[in-house]
């Protein structure tokens, strides 16, 4: 039996900022989507503690291997697997994984 560091797919998605033209009209971004294969598991009462102090809950803990657009995912993106969209809370990359908390 072979274990499989990251069983699940999940997908990233969010929009790019948008411009103004020469014209003065509003542009705006694109829709990036992102999916990568990562490991999802459930939160059990772990919280983020934010700058102001207060502390959120999480429902899901979840790692992936590192992906080149990392920097470019903003706080409010929106993360989707299990046929349900969720709001990426916390984004950490390391060197070789990255970790999310929604």
């Amino acid at each position: 039996m072979v274990i499989q560091r990251y069983p699940h797919t999940a997908t990233i998605s969010y929009h790019t900022p948008g411009t103004f033209n020469t014209v003065g009209a509003y542009a705006e971004g694109t829709l990036v989507t992102i999916s990568i294969s990562c490991n999802i598991q459930p939160n059990n009462s772990r919280y983020i503690i934010t700058e102001s102090g207060d502390m959120i809950g999480y429902s899901y803990f979840i790692t992936a291997p590192f992906f080149s657009d990392v920097d470019n995912v903003p706080k409010d993106a929106k993360l989707e697997f299990f046929d349900k969209e969720h709001v990426l809370l916390h984004l950490f990359p390391y060197q070789n994984h990255v970790e999310m908390k929604v």
